[in-house]
Parts: structure tokens; C-alpha cells; sequence
């Protein structure tokens, strides 16, 4: 048994969150689908699926588009746990039938998120503060909720920020899985749309400096939860054993 992973750039890995996944015994299967590697045909032998950020729009007409959108509405409808981060979170509320949207103004760089009630007692996000900074990188926004879905947390800026449906599906509009080396590529490679945007990859990088202390704990704390309580490595192992 494998978590999947779905990468859509050589820049948006599971990064941080993969090493820490495969740290804790998840073995990880990687699906590189913008390099035309083929997701699996099931999910008889995936334990969770994790939809990573990504340079595309949730509605571009890539080839693997519909086939990442059956497998994400799948998983879901088989309750196997699923993370979907920035592209990834979009991918599944379109898979699950809510709506995209451009954002009127995009989030590159670091910007405040606040959790709802919900979030706030949620597991996933126990210890985790009610107001604080997120690292955020996105042009596009999930609009419209899928149908039973709750909201967790949102941001001046983008209201929809996280959510979940059920106990298996979530998603979040921010980044927890980032190195300070991938924040930096990201300056360099988006530098054009930055300052098409009138922001300053000076000052996210400072800010960067001032935050990533502080982000790698909380994230860490987050990742925590994915593994043990999402995604727990003792349910692969029960499974082997029957």
C-alpha cells in the first residue's frame, strides 16, 4: 500500500510534508502527471492521496486534467483520505462539483488566515493558531463549496482558505509543505507576474526570514496530524497483515 502523491511541477512537490510522510514509514508513490506519468487505474492499493500546487489553472485543459479529477472523486467517494494543497485543493472542489474563480487580487508571499469555529475544533488543525500567517501562492480561488463541505479558514483576501467534507477529505489554499529554497524559486520563476501584481520579492523574502521559524514549528505540528490522524501508518499496516 502507497500514498499518492501528484505532483504538476517540477517547483510545487510535496517538499517538506513528503519527507516527513516518508519519514514516519508512508511509503510514497510519486505521479509526476505533467511529465505524462499515468495516475494509478484504482485505488486498491493507495492508502491517501495528496494533489500538490501547481502553475495551472483548475480549469486549463491539460490531458491529465479528467483523469486527476476521477481519481480525486473517487477517492472521496471511497473515503480514502485526501489533501489537496492550492491547485490541488481547487482540483478537488472541482471534482466534487463546487466552483473556481481568478482572485481579484492574487496572494503571493505571506498573508493572515483565520480559522472558523469549525476549524478551530477541528483535529487537523488542533494547535494551531486561530489568526495567524500563511504562505500563500495563487491566482486562482475555489469560489463556491462543494455540496456538504465546511469551511475552516479564510482570509481577507480569499474567503475559502481550507476545507473539508466529511473526515477524509480536506484541502487547504495555502502551502504548509514549503523550504525556504522553494519559496526562493518560486520569486525567481514568477518574478514577471510579481511585479505585474505591484508585489515585491524583497520583501518576501524578508518576510520569509521573519516567518519561517515560526511556520516550519506550526507546519510541522500540521503534518503531525496528517500522518497520525489522516493518514495513519498503522492502517497500511493492518491491512498488510490481512
Amino acid at each position: 500500500m502507497s500514498l499518492l502523491i501528484i505532483e504538476h511541477s517540477e517547483l510545487t512537490g510535496s517538499d517538506r510534508l513528503g519527507e516527513r510522510l516518508q519519514n514516519d514509514g508512508h511509503r510514497l508513490l510519486t505521479v509526476r502527471i505533467h511529465l505524462g506519468e499515468t495516475l494509478p487505474s484504482d485505488l486498491d492499493e493507495i492508502d491517501g492521496v495528496i494533489s500538490c500546487g501547481g502553475p495551472q489553472a483548475p480549469t486549463c485543459d491539460e490531458p491529465w486534467m479528467d483523469q486527476e479529477l476521477n481519481l480525486l472523486r473517487s477517492a472521496d467517494a471511497m473515503h480514502v483520505p485526501v489533501l489537496g494543497i492550492c491547485l490541488g485543493a481547487q482540483l478537488l472542489a472541482v471534482a466534487l462539483g463546487g466552483d473556481v474563480s481568478r482572485c481579484d487580487e492574487p496572494e503571493m508571499g505571506w498573508y493572515d488566515i483565520t480559522l472558523t469555529p469549525a476549524g478551530r475544533d477541528d483535529v487537523l488543525f488542533a494547535g494551531q493558531p486561530w489568526f495567524g500567517s500563511q504562505l500563500q501562492w495563487h491566482q486562482w480561488q475555489v469560489s463556491t463549496l462543494p455540496e456538504n463541505a465546511t469551511l475552516l479558514a479564510s482570509s481577507g483576501r480569499c474567503n475559502i482558505q481550507a476545507w473539508m467534507r466529511g473526515i477524509n477529505t480536506y484541502a487547504v489554499q495555502f502551502h504548509p509543505e514549503c523550504y525556504k529554497k522553494t519559496i526562493a524559486s518560486w520569486i525567481t520563476d514568477d518574478a514577471q507576474q510579481l511585479v505585474d501584481a505591484g508585489i515585491s520579492g524583497d520583501a518576501i523574502n524578508k518576510d520569509t526570514e521573519q516567518q519561517f521559524d515560526a511556520y516550519e514549528r506550526l507546519t510541522d505540528r500540521f503534518f503531525d496530524a496528517i500522518s497520525q490522524l489522516l493518514i495513519p501508518i498503522h492502517t497500511r499496516l493492518t491491512r498488510q497483515r490481512h
